[in-house]
């Protein structure tokens, strides 16, 4: 059983997020060598970058979700945890469904934060970095 502390928030918040499905807990669980938090850390920014990659959420599913939810959408598509005045940053940097789509498809592993820079980039007039 992990034992992790009340402390140690960052770590169960990244959990909660990239961990979302029974399978990809088993899978974790399975792949930690040793229970220690570098271990657990180094394990779960390997899956997330493999997910990232590999198995990203449905673009479908995605538009549903975030017609649904569009804070929790973007959370569950970039495997981050974002608060509402993240949202706002990327509703007002012209952020809609489709750009998250597209700057996926682009680039797997972008963050959030990366992806409201290129909009506000884009809706300025000025080539992107990222």
């Amino acid at each position: 059983m992990l034992n992790i502390s009340p402390d140690a928030w960052r770590i169960r918040n990244e959990m909660q997020i990239i961990l979302n499905t029974v399978e990809r807990r088993n899978t974790f669980c399975n792949r930690i060598v040793d229970v220690n938090g570098k271990s657990m850390v180094l394990v779960l920014h390997m899956m997330k970058d493999e997910y990232l990659e590999h198995d990203q959420l449905s673009d479908e599913l995605f538009m549903k979700l975030y017609i649904e939810n569009p804070v929790n959408a973007l959370s569950i598509y970039f495997l981050e945890l974002l608060d509402i005045i993240t949202f706002w940053e990327w509703e007002a940097a012209g952020g809609t469904y489709a750009k998250a789509i597209q700057y996926k498809r682009e680039t797997p592993s972008m963050t959030l934060i990366q992806a409201i820079e290129r909009a506000e980039d884009e809706e300025r007039g000025i080539a992107s970095g990222f």
